[in-house]
């Protein structure tokens, strides 16, 4: 075993200890919100227990994507195959992204979905995260103008597209996009940081759909983000 598939063992171990850590605080602060004696810190802001739980919400997010991304070099990840309501799945996505939007009125949500789209097979539950991990992206590098989610159909295929009038990718910088652990922002402080393993995941999910992923980006412009998935 050469010495990249040794770290990619240990990353997975440790995020799935880590995750099963963290799931069983959940349950454990889960429980404090049926202890009549609590009743008077439920729904207070930064109250103990309320604190507790908005820490950890984060935490947990974190800890998936990492046991995501350990799945995804360590080839554990599995579908679960199945046929796809194209439209149902977007409804989901589509409510989260209007939450989304909730939380930064100077960005407007569009749709341009093709009507009459046929049934895929695939994992909604990974299609809906990788969907997702786009808009996410996308309302992370925009401060405010469009955020568009298009669907088309295409010969052998459906295209999903999420386009914004974000900050864009410089040129320079576009080669480093699907790389993992890597970022396009100079100040390594700034709070949109994650782990960049997010479209790295993306990209794996579509693989496994036997789809393709890839971008277009101007700097100051903004970015669309594709990926299809075949019919």
């Amino acid at each position: 075993m050469s010495n990249m598939e040794k770290q990619n063992e240990f990353l997975y171990k440790m995020s799935s200890h880590m995750r099963a850590g963290l799931a069983e605080v959940q349950k454990n602060v889960n429980a404090l919100y049926r202890i009549d004696e609590l009743e008077d810190y439920i729904g207070v802001k930064d109250s103990p227990i309320e604190y507790i739980q908005a820490a950890l919400t984060p935490l947990i997010g974190q800890v998936n994507d990492l046991q995501d991304y350990a799945e995804t070099v360590t080839h554990r990840m599995e579908l679960d195959l199945q046929e796809v309501d194209v439209y149902a799945m977007l409804d989901s996505v589509m409510t989260i992204a209007a939450q989304l939007v909730e939380m930064n009125p100077a960005i407007t949500l569009e749709e341009d979905i093709e009507e009459r789209l046929p049934d895929i097979e695939g994992d909604p539950t990974r299609l809906t995260q990788a969907l997702l991990n786009l808009i996410h992206n996308a309302f992370k590098f925009t401060e405010k103008g469009t955020i568009t989610v298009r669907v088309a159909r295409e010969p052998g295929n459906i295209l999903f597209e999420v386009r914004d009038t974000g900050i864009g990718i410089a040129a320079e910088d576009q080669e480093l996009v699907f790389e993992p652990f890597e970022t396009i922002l100079e100040d390594k402080n700034d709070t949109r940081l994650g782990f960049g393993i997010g479209l790295k995941i993306v990209e794996h999910i579509i693989d496994l759909h036997h789809g393709e992923t890839w971008f277009e980006s101007k700097a100051e412009v903004g970015s669309s983000f594709f990926f299809t998935i075949p019919i």
